[in-house]
């Protein structure tokens, strides 16, 4: 955006840089916002990877015509190396040096290109969970110009995450029936689900892989039989839900989508949405309301975790959210060979992936996230999306996800009361013990009274 001689430096692109986005963290989907560059070099030869490594210096005074008479608010983009460490212990750095998002420059000796760059996964290395902020990987040629800029004078970008857009959005999910973090998202995304069901089309997919069938003892306990051609991961380990019974489920997850999606041929009229539908058009959008009764219940009704996960809870809770179990059953007896090849022949770039229109969702797996990326993936942004995105987000306050469990001052309350009912019983014990001591010492006084007085009888008999 600014310096204006710098943007006329990227003139193939009318200065525009594209990067992969990062797996991990929170990009601003569906926002556009400016931001501050800010840059220091490594100074311990560590590559960005540590506290001590770089500062950040104070952003300089900015000013340019582009802005005159605007209030702008900037957020901090540092700028890093790639190199030495993962992309997650880089942004986890930056983000505790202030960091509103980070943009890493490919190394020195990279010759990858901005196209090269589509085909690269910017991967979480299993710690970024509680990183919150957006980070996109930029090419060596891109981010040295926007570094050599900022020796001479701030620099001043936008950062924007572009969804292929369409009048209906269709979003793939490749997930795991017996993957917790799968149906954790899906309980939490299904009441948005629900308002964009004109609108939206969804479909699930499962992660369903081959392996040797010359090995037995390779996959036991993760096929389908002792081929191979049909496998799944291990949700628990050496617990006693297998792969194969992970692979059942997903066929009759893949079965009730099947027999209750309903499927809208849409006309649209005049206004229904506003300008860019075309009058006349049809607009073909499907939603199983079966499937996403029985997947929202699913999660803590019948999750590996607490040890439910079963063909027999399955069948409880079709029959509780009103599922015909018949046909469920009719379906896997005749599809499963063919919804789990067609499941392992059609991957996605990782186990729990969403897509969007064609286009590889990046960031963590969140239902409001996930909502605000969807949303703005439509040519003319609908009513639903309007009352489902209304609360703007803050680019200076780090994303907040919802997380499963509870937070820390929930459980310092729940200590608290757990600490104070334990003193409470502790007290009433307390009395009831005095009271039974009382009780006792008083009957063996007087025992020992009768005792006495017995004694006392008999020596008055004999004198």
């Amino acid at each position: 955006m600014a310096p204006d001689w710098l943007v006329s430096t990227f003139v193939q692109s009318n200065g525009r840089i594209d990067g992969s986005t990062a797996t991990f963290g929170a990009p601003f989907y569906g926002d556009r916002v400016l931001g501050r560059l800010v840059y220091s070099a490594s100074r311990k030869n560590k590559t960005h990877c540590t506290e001590d490594d770089y500062d950040v210096p104070p952003p300089a005074e900015f000013k340019s015509a582009a802005f005159k008479n605007q209030e702008v608010r900037l957020i901090n983009i540092i700028l890093v190396r790639r190199g030495e460490c993962s992309f997650t212990t880089k942004v986890k750095v930056a983000a505790k040096k202030g960091a509103h998002a980070v943009l890493i420059v490919d190394k020195e000796d990279s010759k990858l290109t901005t196209q090269d760059l589509k085909n690269i996964i910017v991967a979480d290395d299993g710690f970024g969970g509680t990183i919150n902020i957006p980070s996109v990987l930029i090419t060596r040629e891109d981010g040295n110009k926007l570094i050599a800029a900022m020796d001479k004078e701030q620099v001043i970008v936008e950062l924007a995450w572009a969804v292929p857009s369409n009048h209906v959005v269709h979003v793939d999910l490749w997930m795991s029936s017996g993957s917790a973090e799968s149906l954790k998202f899906l309980k939490d995304f299904a009441p948005s689900r629900r308002k964009m069901n004109e609108v939206v089309g969804f479909q699930p997919h499962y992660a369903v892989f081959g392996m040797d069938g010359s090995s037995p003892h390779i996959y036991n306990d993760l096929c389908l039989d002792e081929t191979g051609a049909f496998c799944a991961e291990d949700p628990d380990g050496p617990g006693p839900v297998t792969g194969k019974q992970v692979l059942m489920e997903d066929v009759r997850q893949l079965c009730i989508h099947n027999l209750t999606k309903v499927i809208n041929d849409r006309v649209q009229k005049e206004g229904t949405y506003g300008k860019g539908w075309q009058e006349g058009t049809t607009y073909r959008v499907e939603y199983a309301p079966g499937y996403w009764n029985y997947l929202e219940q699913f999660h803590t009704s019948c999750s590996v975790a607490d040890g439910h996960f079963s063909e027999e809870c399955s069948s409880k809770l079709m029959k509780k959210v009103g599922i015909d179990e018949d046909k469920v059953r009719e379906c896997v007896r005749t599809n499963t060979q063919a919804f789990l090849r067609n499941e392992r022949e059609h991957p996605a770039w990782s186990p729990r992936a969403l897509r969007i229109n064609g286009w590889r969702y990046s960031g963590i797996l969140d239902a409001k996230l996930v909502t605000r990326a969807i949303c703005s993936g439509f040519i003319v942004i609908p009513k639903e999306c309007k009352d489902l995105t209304k609360t703007k987000r803050d680019p200076t306050v780090p994303y907040t996800a919802k997380v499963e469990g509870l937070s820390l001052k929930e459980m310092a309350g729940w200590f608290f009361l757990l600490a104070a009912f334990i003193f409470a019983v502790m007290l009433l014990y307390k009395r009831y013990l005095k009271k039974e001591m009382r009780t006792t010492l008083r009957e063996e006084v007087m025992l020992e009274v009768q005792a006495q007085m017995g004694e006392y009888t008999k020596m008055r008999g004999n004198g």
